[in-house]
């Protein structure tokens, strides 16, 4: 237990009231108080004073007085003031005025300890009233932020309505020209098989010849009669042949092949009877025409245009594959069969190599 020295009596005091002005410990009768009155105090005993301490506030505060008739002066026994002969009601007021004296201070005392709690809450009450007004302040600036976001906003839907607009509208464009676009394709693609188909028309009357060298100064019509007698057919060179030729082969850069032969019937009834002839001589070789040491066959076939000999390369490799037995040209149309029972199929573009499975 904390001891010091009784301010008033200077003698040793413990557990005491002490000051909160002059921070002076005193005894519970020393100070004025009794040691219930102080515990009554509660958290008024932190602000409790001493009677030189609240004299002085008093002095200061004439409304915290205690009037001198609340309070009778203390009368003992051989004192000045000291009368044996007043009245009962007069001696029995006399002898309780320090009670009423006490009552007054531990009156005071709460007085001064809930004034102590008014203002400290009052100040607690300033201090959340500051928090207050920067809360507000700042939730006007808040306000203030989403009013120009809520305007940026609208002017970014604004823009953004705008754009869908002129986007659908060329959306719009777009569908027109994908549906021309459509109607240009078909017709191309029309245009580009009647061109096909032309550029085979005009090759209806020819046969092409290929496996006969090529020599400097050559007869080819001499070679074409030789061809015919060969094979039986009674060809009249003057009347039934329109012109004879060797064109060029395709990727041959260094001129080392032989050209082909390209013989043009004036009728394509002649044409097709004088192939059906050619095609009977199977083995006939350039040595047997007179190509003396040239070993290799020679060949008859319809003179394809360029997409249909690619077309029946395509063909013959697809038959190939799917193990058919027979792939031809007859009359400039590609054939194929797999079996000889089987039905022929006619190709006639990309789309045709789909029949053979």
């Amino acid at each position: 237990m904390f001891t010091s020295k009784c301010a008033s009596c200077t003698e040793i005091v413990g557990d005491g009231p002490e000051c909160a002005i002059c921070k002076k410990r005193f005894h519970f009768a020393c100070g004025g108080i009794s040691e219930r009155g102080f515990t009554r105090l509660g958290s008024g005993r932190a602000t409790w004073m001493c009677t030189t301490c609240r004299d002085v506030s008093q002095a200061d505060s004439p409304d915290l007085q205690v009037s001198s008739m609340d309070v009778a002066p203390v009368n003992t026994p051989g004192s000045s003031k000291f009368s044996s002969g007043l009245p009962l009601e007069m001696r029995t007021s006399s002898t309780s005025t320090p009670k009423q004296s006490t009552i007054g201070e531990d009156k005071q005392g709460q007085f001064m300890a809930l004034l102590s709690e008014l203002s400290s809450k009052i100040t607690n009450m300033q201090a959340e009233m500051k928090i207050i007004r920067v809360i507000q302040k700042d939730l006007q600036q808040v306000k203030s932020d989403i009013a120009v976001l809520n305007t940026t906003i609208n002017a970014r839907l604004d823009q953004i309505s705008t754009r869908v607009d002129d986007i659908e509208t060329r959306v719009s464009v777009v569908e027109g020209l994908k549906t021309e676009v459509d109607e240009l394709k078909v017709q191309v693609r029309a245009i580009l098989e009647e061109g096909y188909k032309n550029d085979q028309w005009v090759r209806r009357s020819n046969i092409q010849i290929n496996g006969i060298p090529q020599k400097s100064g050559e007869n080819l019509i001499t070679i074409i009669k030789i061809l015919a007698e060969r094979s039986g057919f009674p060809l009249q060179p003057n009347s039934d042949i329109d012109f004879v030729t060797r064109v060029a082969v395709k990727n041959d850069v260094e001129g080392k092949k032989s050209k082909p032969i390209i013989l043009k019937m004036q009728s394509r009834y002649k044409k097709d009877d004088f192939l059906a002839s050619l095609r009977k001589l199977k083995d006939i070789k350039a040595s047997d025409i007179g190509f003396t040491g040239v070993p290799g066959r020679i060949y008859f076939n319809d003179h394809l245009s360029s997409r249909n000999k690619n077309l029946f390369q395509q063909a013959k490799q697809k038959a190939k594959e799917k193990c058919y037995a027979y792939c031809w040209v007859r009359n400039c149309t590609i054939m194929v069969r797999k079996t000889d029972k089987s039905p022929v199929l006619h190709i006639t573009s990309q789309d045709a190599l789909k029949k053979i499975v």
